[in-house]
């Protein structure tokens, strides 16, 4: 019987697995065995975590959630005093987040869609809460009020908006949307010169932060350094970086054919290990479609720096 860390230990591993597993293909392929195979724990233990595969994914819901409010929180204490810099910091966060675990937006944006009632169901429930945190925390800075069906009104528009984007243009940075869902935000409250300038500062903000290195989410483990990369036994981690170099686009099938792994489990670990060190971007399949895979620019760096560390022996935390 699993207890304590190691219970939570491997409740992190199955978190993370069914993400990786949903955002790549679906949650109906979601099964426990899958899932099992992806955190490389046996059937027990995941049953020693969650009665069962739609609890562990209302479990992933419940995680967002709470990486979501703290974000809120944190944005509008660093407000002091602003109304519009609270929002714009807590849209900002929310976006960013959604930018580095392009998986997570997925999951919890589309997937949910399809997982069925009961998933939308909890979702609908957390996005009532952020709803009220956010409308609590506006309401002290601005010291105005707002009806209760404007504000819902207001959240649906945005959850529309940013799933459209995550559907239509995944390759696009969510961040880039933050101008003009600041503009719809304010509009109900501010004339049409401060709406612009709202939307000016809000994309200037988002400029920023596209240029800003990328940071660990709160809640997550720290992603592994690009530079383990560079060690002698990190052999499929380099050439799945120079394969992609040379084949930008390719699909987790192709990546897996040019490193040698037949089970697509182990590609997709390999990939995702890869994206979490900041190595690898994913544009998220549509529907009926393939993942694709590209460096980001620190990936080819480090490639043109040394590209000759071919010398393996053994594994490595980013070969599977």
């Amino acid at each position: 019987m699993l207890t304590g860390s190691a219970l939570e230990s491997r409740r992190a591993a199955l978190l993370e697995a069914m993400v990786a597993v949903v955002s790549e293909r679906g949650y109906a392929r979601a099964t426990v065995g899958v899932l099992c195979a992806q955190a490389g724990i046996s059937r027990r233990s995941f049953y020693e975590c969650f009665d069962s595969r739609e609890e562990c994914f209302l479990a992933v819901i419940d995680d967002g959630y709470r990486q979501v409010s703290t974000l809120i929180a944190r944005a509008f204490e660093r407000a002091k005093g602003d109304w519009r810099e609270g929002l714009r910091g807590a849209l900002a966060e929310l976006l960013s987040l959604f930018d580095r675990r392009p998986e997570l937006a997925r999951v919890w944006l589309v997937e949910c869609l399809a997982a069925g009632a009961w998933a939308l169901e909890r979702r609908a429930r957390h996005i009532e809460a952020l709803t009220e945190q956010i409308v609590g925390f506006w309401s002290e800075l601005s010291g105005m009020g707002s009806h209760p069906l404007a504000a819902v009104g207001v959240m649906e528009t945005l959850l529309g908006i940013v799933q459209t984007h995550a559907l239509t243009t995944p390759s696009e940075p969510m961040v880039t949307l933050l101008g003009p869902l600041m503009g719809v935000v304010v509009a109900p409250y501010l004339d049409e010169q401060g709406v612009e300038v709202e939307i000016a500062v809000s994309a200037a903000l988002a400029q920023e932060l596209r240029a800003a290195p990328p940071i660990n989410p709160p809640g997550l483990n720290p992603s592994p350094p690009p530079d383990p990369v560079l060690a002698p036994r990190a052999h499929r981690a380099r050439t799945c970086l120079r394969y992609l170099a040379s084949h930008p686009g390719a699909s987790n099938r192709q990546v897996a054919d040019a490193v040698g792994i037949k089970s697509h489990t182990q590609a997709s670990a390999l990939l995702a290990r890869l994206q979490r060190a900041g190595l690898l971007i994913k544009t998220p399949a549509p529907p009926g479609g393939a993942n694709a895979w590209t460096l980001t620019p620190h990936a080819q760096q480090t490639l043109d720096t040394h590209p000759t560390h071919t010398t393996h022996t053994g594994n490595h935390p980013l070969d599977p």
